[in-house]
């Protein structure tokens, strides 16, 4: 599909080779399978929740390596979208029993999506957003297929599996991924994972629109926090030009 678009935007150089590959390998493809690995061993809500644990994660990177000033707003931010999500997960009546395996899962799904975020801030800054995700789940796939070269047995997987595995390809992987490439030329590593908290806040308020499900307190409440957490980190991110302007 690239190719037919801008067969250019597949050209990299050779020296980023190794670089796409660890991006891909060492950071994509364990993102995505601890991600479903989780949601297999607990529920969504869970599995959601603790993969947008990665805030936490590129905030402490950005202070301890980077030597970002962590501001009351950045802070606040966090914490909030922090909050907003254990909300919302909390709303959904599904913490009881949950698997040891899974929530280390989780959490280990926090750590790549953090990692694949600071790790690609050079894929976009020197190529499109496009090459970077074609890249990163190329050598993502590659290391899966070497990997697991056997793993479906022939006649196995029916049409509506083709169906299934096509919509998560697309709608919940490769699209979501590419704005999430785009959004990282612009904002830092902590903004991104910030503004992605927002999944679970939309997905709730979607649920309740267009399949009539209800909306617990906890969950409007948790939703409201997200929302405001954004809303401190797009302020915070404005501030600095702001006062520049102003001197």
């Amino acid at each position: 599909g690239i190719a037919c678009y801008n067969r250019h935007l597949l050209v990299i150089s050779r020296r980023d080779i190794p670089y796409f590959a660890v991006l891909g390998m060492g950071g994509m493809a364990f993102m995505q399978f601890s991600y479903f690995f989780t949601i297999s061993l607990t529920n969504v809500a869970t599995a959601v929740f603790l993969q947008y644990m990665s805030p936490i994660l590129m905030a402490a990177y950005a202070v301890l390596w980077e030597k970002e000033k962590l501001t009351l707003r950045r802070t606040g931010a966090v914490l909030l979208a922090m909050l907003g999500g254990l909300f919302i997960l909390l709303n959904s009546g599904e913490v009881a029993g949950l698997s040891w395996m899974g929530i280390i899962s989780g959490v280990g799904s926090a750590f790549f999506m953090a990692f694949c975020t600071i790790y690609g801030r050079r894929a976009v800054r020197n190529y499109h957003p496009l090459t970077a995700a074609a890249y990163s789940f190329g050598f993502g796939a590659l290391m899966w297929w070497i990997l697991l070269p056997g793993l479906w047995e022939p006649g196995s997987i029916t049409v509506e599996h083709w169906y299934m595995f096509w919509y998560v390809a697309v709608f919940s992987t490769v699209l979501p991924f590419l704005l999430y490439f785009t959004g990282m030329r612009f904002l830092s590593p902590t903004s991104v994972g910030i503004i992605a908290c927002l999944e679970p806040a939309i997905a709730a308020a979607v649920a309740y629109a267009a399949l009539g499900e209800n909306m617990g307190l906890l969950q409007i409440v948790g939703g409201s926090f997200v929302l405001a957490a954004v809303l401190l980190i797009q302020t915070e991110s404005k501030e600095p030009e702001e006062n520049k302007n102003a001197a």
